[in-house]
Formats: C-alpha cells, sequence, structure tokens
C-alpha cells in the first residue's frame, strides 16, 4: 500500500514535504481511495496534521468524501479531537451532518470526549438528537462512556434528556455505569426518572448496588419531586429547543429570570 499509494503515506505520516512534492508532481489523484475507500485527506486528519490537511485542501482534495463505510474526513478528525482540523474542514465546507449510518462526526467526538469539538459541531449545526446504529444518540454515547463534559456541552445545547433507543435513555446509562456526576446532569436538565426501558425497568432498578449514592439520588428524586420553578423552567428551556441559551437572552423578562433559565 505504502508504494501504490504515496500520497495516502505522506499523508499518514505527517510528511508535509513529501506531501507537497506528490502534489506539485501533477502525476497522482489527489482524492484516489484504497480498497477500502480511505483518502489521502482522511490518513492526514487520522494523523492530525493540520499542514497537511490543509495543503490537501488547497489542491482541491474533495472534503465531503467517505470511505466504505461513509466516514468523511470530519469524522476522522473528531475522532482524533483535532480543532483545529475541524475547524478547517468545515470552512472547506464539510458537511457537519453527512449521510453515516454508522455515526456522525458529532458521535466521534463525544466518544472520545473530545468535548471542543463538540461544542464547534453544534455551533455549526450538528444534529444532536440523531441516533446511530449502535448507541443512540450523542447524548446516549456520554451516558454510556462516562464522558460528562460532552454530556454538559449537548445538554446545554438542547439535546433532549429523555431521548430513547429501544426505550433505553441515557440516565438508564449512567444508573446502569453508576456515574453519579453525569446522573445527577441528567436530572437536573429534565431526564425523567420514571421513564422505562424496554424491560420496563427505570433507572434506579438498573444500579447494580443497593445503597449506592445513584440509587439513593434516583430514590430522592423519585420520593420528592421537584419546584414548580424548577419545571417550569425546564419547559421554557425546551420551548426555546436547540441553541436556546444563545436565545434566552432575546426574552422579555427581567435579568434575573433570564439568568435563571440560563444556569442550573
Amino acid at each position: 500500500m505504502q508504494e501504490r499509494y504515496p500520497l495516502h503515506r505522506a499523508a499518514r505520516e505527517s510528511s508535509f514535504e513529501s506531501l507537497k512534492t506528490l502534489l506539485e508532481s501533477g502525476k497522482f489523484n489527489i482524492n484516489e481511495g484504497t480498497f477500502d475507500l480511505i483518502r489521502p485527506l482522511h490518513e492526514a486528519c487520522l494523523a492530525g496534521s493540520i499542514d497537511c490537511v490543509s495543503l490537501l485542501l488547497k489542491h482541491g482534495a474533495n472534503v465531503n468524501l467517505g470511505n466504505i463505510d461513509g466516514a468523511t474526513a470530519l469524522c476522522d478528525a473528531c475522532w482524533i479531537g483535532s480543532v483545529e482540523c475541524v475547524q478547517l474542514l468545515i470552512d472547506h465546507g464539510a458537511d457537519v451532518n453527512p449521510p453515516f449510518l454508522f455515526s456522525t462526526p458529532l458521535h466521534e467526538a463525544v466518544f472520545r470526549d473530545h468535548w471542543e469539538c463538540v461544542q464547534l459541531l453544534v455551533k455549526k449545526g450538528a444534529c444532536i438528537d440523531k441516533s446511530d446504529c449502535h448507541y443512540g444518540t450523542p447524548l446516549h454515547v456520554a451516558a454510556c462512556k462516562g464522558h460528562v463534559k460532552s454530556a454538559q456541552e449537548l445538554l446545554r445545547a438542547g439535546a433532549n434528556p429523555n431521548i430513547s433507543k429501544i426505550h433505553h435513555t441515557p440516565l438508564h446509562e449512567a444508573a446502569r455505569n453508576q456515574n453519579f456526576e453525569l446522573l445527577l446532569l441528567l436530572l437536573e436538565h429534565g431526564a425523567n426518572v420514571y421513564a422505562q426501558n424496554n424491560s420496563g425497568l427505570t433507572a434506579r432498578q438498573l444500579v447494580p448496588r443497593a445503597m449506592s449514592p445513584c440509587k439513593q439520588q434516583l430514590l430522592d428524586w423519585e420520593s420528592f419531586p421537584r419546584s414548580l420553578r424548577h419545571y417550569c423552567r425546564l419547559c421554557i428551556r425546551t420551548a426555546l429547543g436547540p441553541k436556546r441559551l444563545l436565545r434566552v437572552d432575546n426574552l422579555p423578562l427581567p435579568k434575573i429570570v433570564l439568568r435563571y433559565l440560563e444556569h442550573y
């Protein structure tokens, strides 16, 4: 493969000068794919080489070509966590919501808790509640992997904490993994403590240990409902939809109320 695909090798090894020489020779197809349709741009993104990515884009690399699974270069940049590469790809027209069955760039970023990439993708219009064929929504991924920071970014952007995959919510995942911080975060953002999965079990019933902090917290929320003020805030934030925190300041309300709507 190294001899047959010299552009791929140079990009994979972050060899800027070699890549530049090969491209300027005009002998190679910059968008050539391997047997599994990996392109030089994919390799450069997986290497996290902003210089090579920039060079390939300047020479006309197609930013939205997918590999055999449909993953684009943006998916690879999000997987590796290079905010610079993600920004550069988007600036050159990368689709933040490519037609990719197995995952999305946002899923890839959340999977490894690259929260800065998550923040950027959300800002650029990534679909926050889109499900993949493995975990569910990006918030499901964050809950399954215990990535609190990514979960915070998703929830701030308006991710639905009660969306389910086969009736399994992010709260079920957090409870099963006994991640107290993430569990509390979901509850404070409106996760339904009474929601049941396809086996008829609530999040509390999935907590393995009888006297764990997670089980006690869930029992507390079941036994002592939050204040009406809390639920009013949730309703208003839900009504504002995605990017709701950007819309709060436009509401005709006193500043003290606006600040209350913004924070938990």
